[in-house]
């Protein structure tokens, strides 16, 4: 067959729908876990919760060890069953957990609550990621990565702003209640419009189905159908470790791990931080929704550098700056410099997180993209859950504010040094990504 409608009326507002549901996925998803640290001074300044800052670490770690679960399951799974019904299920999933942790009257439910709702995330980031990447016009693939993933502090920014709102006047309970929203809109709409993957359909020998969504969303097949036709080789989680791609896969997720242990550290208890420091708790939130803001503008800028240079260069010099960034955090400055400084530290923190996705996405082929994603992020997790415990546990010890600040910022470094010892790409990927979903003939 030849090319397969390239430019045929309509495919581009199909493609741009793919988009806009693993967005919405991913917005709701950063929304559930950010909003836990967007209530969390209010629940420790609450005496009925019983909540100390160490036990309030080890419950937002709770999350992060779901997500962990969620993730390594989305691995096992994702490259062999498909990315369509993974994202629904999982969506569905932490939605409706969320409900389960709006109503939690004590403790022990409040936080295996929070451990589902992160099963469901933790499976729903490496599959949303995959199929968005795998929709992405050549070309655009860090681009596409770096919108769907600028759901997450887009949800951070939804949470503090909600938190500002609703805090005072309902408490925090209103804003769990919130994260029930996508089970009866997103999913809904990704039953209707969310499609398989062509690349997916391909490589499990349903040649026909593929070409039909490659006609329907203007994609082409070639690269999907040499994957389909692959028959040597390994696929899926042990072709991680294959030759030439297993000192890559370590480090992206030694990179993971440590953007997580900010992104998760930070949204966690920058609100808190800042109450110690003598901020209001109204300011103490702006520092929050600042920080998400941060991490939505600039890799959205940051993504199309790296379409053109490659995503290693944008990644460690993301993390470096916001070394410098947090570290400058634990001085006594004017509120507009610290604003700044916190602006800078959630690009370079949540918004290097958003890179680092997209790196893993184009590096690793179709037979085990989900899969290094699902590696990716599992490593992550190690890191996410020890970012909300450790911090806790330093202000519960005593150490101040800065000290939090100076293990952040180290942090961050070794994220960056990482990133810049990733080997190049093996030949057979940099053409995957180039045409993800090529010529069917």
């Amino acid at each position: 067959m030849r090319d397969l409608a390239v430019g045929r009326p309509g495919t581009a507002r199909g493609g741009r729908s793919v988009l806009a549901i693993c967005l919405a996925c991913i917005v709701f998803e950063g929304y559930d876990l950010v909003a836990y640290g967007t209530a969390l001074p209010a629940i420790l300044a609450d005496p009925r919760w019983g909540l100390g800052s160490a036990y309030a670490g080890l419950i937002a770690s709770y999350a992060l060890v779901g997500m962990l679960v969620g993730s390594l399951l989305a691995g096992a799974v994702a490259d062999f069953s498909g990315r369509r019904w993974l994202v629904i299920g999982s969506t569905a999933w932490f939605s409706a957990w969320m409900a389960v942790t709006a109503v939690a009257t004590s403790l022990t439910v409040f936080g295996l609550a929070r451990f589902m709702v992160g099963v469901g995330v933790g499976a729903l980031i490496p599959t949303a990621a995959a199929l968005a990447v795998e929709f992405a016009p050549p070309g655009r693939e860090n681009t596409h990565s770096a919108i769907v993933w600028a759901g997450y502090p887009g949800g951070g920014v939804l949470a503090a702003l909600l938190g500002l709102l609703l805090l005072e006047p309902f408490g925090p309970r209103s804003l769990f209640w919130l994260g029930v929203l996508p089970l009866v809109t997103v999913v809904p709409l990704a039953l209707r419009f969310l499609p398989e993957s062509p690349s997916f359909l391909a490589l499990r020998g349903r040649h026909e189905e593929a070409a039909r969504v490659a006609r329907r969303y203007g994609l082409s097949l070639a690269a999907a159908e040499g994957a389909g036709n692959e028959k040597s080789g390994r696929k899926g989680p042990l072709a991680l470790f294959d030759r030439g791609r297993r000192t890559t896969t370590v480090l992206m997720g030694l990179m993971s791990a440590g953007g997580l242990l900010l992104t998760y550290g930070l949204n966690t208890w920058l609100p808190q931080l800042m109450r110690s420091s003598g901020y209001a708790l109204g300011s103490a939130l702006a520092f929050l929704l600042v920080l998400n803001a941060g991490a939505i503008l600039v890799p959205l800028f940051a993504s199309r550098a790296a379409d053109r240079i490659g995503p290693q260069k944008i990644v460690a010099l993301s993390f470096a700056s916001a070394a410098v960034a947090i570290s400058l955090l634990s001085m006594k400055l004017p509120a507009l410099g610290l604003y700044v400084l916190t602006f800078i530290a959630g690009a370079g923190t949540i918004g290097a997180q958003v890179l680092v996705y997209g790196f893993a996405a184009t590096y690793f082929p179709t037979t085990c993209r989900a899969a290094g994603l699902a590696w990716t992020a599992s490593v992550g997790r190690l890191g996410g859950i020890t970012g909300p415990t450790l911090a806790g546990l330093l202000i519960a010890a005593g150490y101040g504010v800065a000290s939090n600040f100076y293990v952040f910022a180290a942090v961050a470094l070794f994220a960056a040094l990482c990133a810049a010892i990733v080997p190049r790409r093996p030949a057979e990927t940099r053409t995957a990504v180039k045409s993800p979903l090529d010529t069917a003939r």
